[in-house]
């Protein structure tokens, strides 16, 4: 088994590392930039066919994460702060289509 000093100076070593932090996203996830319609609209077409809809953020607070339930295996999405949300929320309104 490694010791801790092993693997904290093996994750300090980690070449991916660096280029991981500078690829971060400065604003975090914001759910209020989100049309309000368009949230009325994924509930209303998720709750339609008898399914569920979770809104959060990944733990470290810097994405978007959509759980969906009732169409088969529950799966979470995770949107980057950077992409368009009302545009990912207008594709999941489409895929729900009562």
């Amino acid at each position: 088994m490694p010791s801790s000093k092993r693997i904290e100076r093996e994750k300090r070593s980690d070449p991916e590392r660096p280029k991981r932090r500078t690829q971060r996203q400065s604003e975090p996830a914001d759910w209020s930039l989100v049309e309000p319609e368009k949230l009325v609209r994924l509930v209303l077409n998720v709750t339609g066919v008898g399914g569920a809809v979770r809104f959060g953020y990944t733990s470290d607070g810097g994405a978007y994460a959509i759980g969906f339930y009732g169409d088969g295996e529950p799966f979470t999405e995770y949107i980057r702060p950077n992409e368009d949300i009302n545009a990912v929320m207008e594709e999941f309104i489409q895929a729900w289509v009562v």
